[in-house]
């Protein structure tokens, strides 16, 4: 494994110790848009008649699932141009490299610490909200083998690409603006819930306590992969749980 290297050095500027962008800010704009737009097609057709009765019954979920992975790689790809005018590579917003194996062993213990307290504090919040994770997203998740071994892959690239962009990229681009990190944990979360509005009206508070336990967990770590690794391995494991708990009519794990 090779070194750690130095995060996000500030280049030079006009006001010394204030935090720098990453990107051009209509970069972020044209970003924050299409999650809007997305967001709100999506919530439109969810409400439609007919429409989630029909989704909830689909032949195969394969073409929503490669359509996912496709939109949140062609984020990725905007937040990858925005960095690259900046000269800010990818890595340095995941936070460097792993030196040692034990680095890489701590991020495992760390993500499965977090996983522990995101179910507590999730679990609470859905309960006293009366939401429920698994019923919003029942129409996406797996009901045969083939899909559920794509749902894993879209798993992992929902962990790799929405952590990038909501706690790597947009965190990093809201703390420009205001300077304080908890602002831009905050905001960046209230993104992140918005952009699942699609589950419903009170999926966007409970989602965002979510997006915000991230923020906050990247913030203290300064890094990504303890994220990456927790919401990768939740969101399969949801997947996974439901193709088998559905057969006994009990519910899975809550899936964001």
């Amino acid at each position: 494994m090779a070194s750690t290297e130095t995060v996000l050095q500030p280049p030079d500027q006009n006001l010394p110790g204030r935090i720098p962008a990453v990107a051009p800010v209509w970069n972020t704009v044209l970003l924050l848009a299409i999650l809007l737009a997305v967001t709100l097609l999506q919530t439109v057709a969810q409400t439609m008649p007919g429409v989630a009765g029909r989704a909830a019954h689909l032949s195969s979920r394969v073409p929503t699932y490669i359509f996912t992975m496709c939109y949140e790689f062609f984020l990725l790809g905007l937040v990858w141009l925005g960095l690259w005018l900046r000269r800010v590579r990818l890595r340095d917003i995941i936070g460097g490299r792993w030196a040692r194996w034990k680095d890489f062993w701590t991020d495992v213990g760390v993500a499965f610490i977090f996983w522990l307290v995101i179910l507590g504090v999730l679990t609470a919040l859905s309960y006293a909200l009366h939401f429920n994770g698994a019923e919003a997203a029942s129409f996406l998740m797996p009901q045969t083998v083939p899909e559920m071994i794509l749902w894993v892959v879209l798993a992992v690239s929902a962990g790799f690409c929405e952590e990038l962009v909501f706690r790597g990229y947009l965190q990093r681009q809201f703390l420009a603006l205001t300077q304080n990190v908890v602002a831009a944990v905050i905001l960046q979360g209230l993104v992140f819930g918005v952009a699942h509005g699609y589950q419903g009206l009170r999926a966007i508070p409970v989602i965002s306590v979510y997006g915000m336990m991230f923020g906050a967990l990247a913030a203290m770590r300064k890094s990504l992969r303890p994220g990456m690794m927790q919401h990768a391995t939740q969101d399969g494991v949801s997947g996974i749980a439901y193709h088998f708990a559905s057969r006994l009519h009990h519910l899975p794990l809550i899936r964001f």
